[in-house]
């Protein structure tokens, strides 16, 4: 009987050592999976805003604007989802420089004038600063 119980116990303890040990390695890939989705849009980010900081407003107008100004939109809202738990103000901050951007183009598109125009090129600059500084810090995680 003292053998049954023994290879019980032991049976038990390696059950448990087992599991301890699955779930830190879940937990783990679990970290590692939201860190590489975090990092994957960083990089997508960049590549938009690199596209964006191409474009010369005042010489291709709005259309060309827009054009790449979507792109960045999109990367930036999912980077604000997979980052906002750890990046919220940052994150906050350039959400406020896109609609900065887009109100900026939305009123060149209404009354294109070298300001208006001028004015787009500003608000793009900032937005440029701002998430490049975001995406290093995330990158620095990475």
């Amino acid at each position: 009987m003292r053998r049954t119980s023994a290879a019980g116990i032991g049976a038990v303890v390696l059950a448990v050592a087992i599991t301890a040990c699955s779930g830190s390695d879940a937990s783990s890939s679990a970290a590692a999976s939201s860190s590489a989705v975090v990092c994957d849009a960083a990089d997508e980010l960049r590549t938009s805003l690199d596209a964006l900081s191409d474009v010369q407003p005042v010489e291709e107008g709005t259309d060309a604007v827009r054009q790449a100004f979507a792109s960045v939109k999109t990367d930036l809202a999912q980077l604000g989802t997979d980052a906002r738990d750890e990046y919220a103000d940052e994150v906050d901050r350039v959400q406020a420089d896109a609609d900065a951007v887009q109100t900026a183009v939305d009123t060149a598109q209404g009354a294109p004038s070298a300001q208006t125009l001028g004015a787009v090129a500003s608000a793009i600059d900032v937005l440029l600063r701002d998430a490049r500084a975001l995406v290093d810090e995330v990158r620095e995680s990475c």
